[in-house]
């Protein structure tokens, strides 16, 4: 594992022949790999202890990987098989020049796609995963209900477990992620922004429509894709005779890209993720996060200290203090 830790420290990942963005996420992740490489650990600690399974006997997805650390850490730690897949062209192939320049075994599969990709292949290669793995990916999937019903088709005992900074309970860590939401929503930060990428095809889809009509369903719309858009418009009056089903985003300030449906950084209840996993028989447990303590300024490291030791001691800091969370679940039975 110190091995691995070095040489991502060493290399120069700016030579490699991959895209702009991967080198982006890599110049931000590089720095504090130790600290991403204890969240890999934890992850697979949880799940170790609730599947009863030495790791190194586990098939484990990387799901959502991008530059596939998790998984050359896995492999690092011989974990049996690794399954990574991400729908980005561009991080798949990262992941295998990266793997061949730092020298390590990569993942022993690499798919790109979605989970509905991860079923098709899981079937058609017979295998049955015993724990999919997904760091930073949740808060990004659009339809959550389909996600959980992919992933136990594959195997109705998957463990899953999954961190996210949308962390419900962290009113300061909301607070930004509500700035930064309402600016991807109808702010400069992406052109076009997102309510103006719906009013748009409102306009386009429905020429005849009023104006002050259109700019009411974009707003109405709001975390919806092109698709679900059109079902919405057709299912209530479009005159504006009738009554709204206004979907529910359980957060006002939640919203998506609406032509690919990736949310930015949602914020849901933990007993919203537990309600999806029910029907599959899992039950949620959820973790806290700790911050980085080896920072370089002496009082930034002495605050994540104390911050840390707040929330494993005192319960009222517990989930409000945690920089990120841990969503873990798995078949009920395994916590009887």
């Amino acid at each position: 594992m110190e091995k691995f830790i070095e040489k991502v420290l060493n290399y120069d990942f700016n030579k490699l022949p991959i895209s702009d963005y991967n080198k982006q996420y890599l110049a931000h992740i590089t720095p504090v790999i130790s600290y991403y490489k204890d969240i890999y650990i934890r992850t697979l600690f949880i799940s170790v202890l609730a599947l009863k399974k030495d790791h190194k006997d586990l098939t484990i997805v990387d799901y959502g990987g991008g530059c596939g650390f998790l998984s050359l850490l896995l492999k690092a730690i011989n974990v049996k098989q690794v399954i990574y897949i991400d729908r980005n062209p561009q991080s798949v192939i990262a992941v295998r020049e990266i793997s061949r320049a730092l020298d390590l075994a990569g993942p022993d599969v690499i798919i790109c796609g979605d989970s509905p990709d991860l079923v098709k292949w899981c079937k058609e290669n017979q295998a049955k995963p015993e724990l999919l793995i997904a760091i930073d990916v949740i808060e990004h999937i659009y339809n959550l209900r389909r996600f959980f019903a992919d992933l136990t088709s594959i195997n109705e005992e998957l463990g899953m477990v999954f961190t996210t900074g949308s962390n419900p309970m962290n009113i300061r860590k909301k607070r930004q992620l509500y700035k930064e939401m309402d600016m991807y929503e109808k702010g400069n930060i992406i052109t076009p922004n997102y309510y103006t990428k719906r009013l748009e095809f409102i306009t386009r889809t429905y020429p005849d429509m009023p104006a002050e009509k259109a700019r009411e369903y974009a707003a109405l719309t709001r975390g919806m894709i092109y698709d679900d858009i059109k079902y919405f418009i057709q299912s209530n009056n479009m005159e504006g005779t009738g009554s709204y089903t206004i979907p529910s985003l359980q957060d006002k300030h939640n919203t998506c890209d609406p032509e690919t449906g990736n949310y930015m950084e949602r914020i849901l209840p933990f007993e919203e993720y537990a309600q999806y996993l029910r029907p599959h028989g899992h039950t949620l447990a959820v973790c806290t996060g700790h911050y980085y303590t080896s920072r370089k300024n002496p009082l930034a490291r002495m605050l994540a200290r104390m911050a840390n030791f707040l929330l494993d001691h005192i319960d009222f800091f517990r989930y409000r203090l945690s920089p990120y969370i841990i969503l873990a679940g798995f078949k009920s039975r395994r916590h009887e």
